[in-house]
């Protein structure tokens, strides 16, 4: 007989990662309003750039974890 799959375990799964994408993208946006706030008070362009940066390297990841919630559907 094959291997019995806990579903309640996959789905559980499924859900806590769809939650850590749901977390992301809210942090995402805040980190662009935070951004453009320092831009506004005309802050060093090179921290500016930076975390701009750090903001690329989150929507990476973002994109990242959706790819990976969406093959699980």
């Amino acid at each position: 007989m094959g291997k019995i799959i806990d579903l309640s375990a996959v789905l559980e799964k499924e859900e806590k990662l769809q939650q850590v994408a749901d977390y992301m993208e809210e942090l995402k946006n805040q980190f662009s309003e935070l951004i453009q706030e320092y831009e506004d008070d005309g802050v060093d362009a090179r921290k500016v750039d930076t975390l701009t940066e750090a903001l690329d390297a989150l929507e990476d990841a973002y994109d990242m974890v959706c790819e990976v919630v969406e093959d699980g559907k």
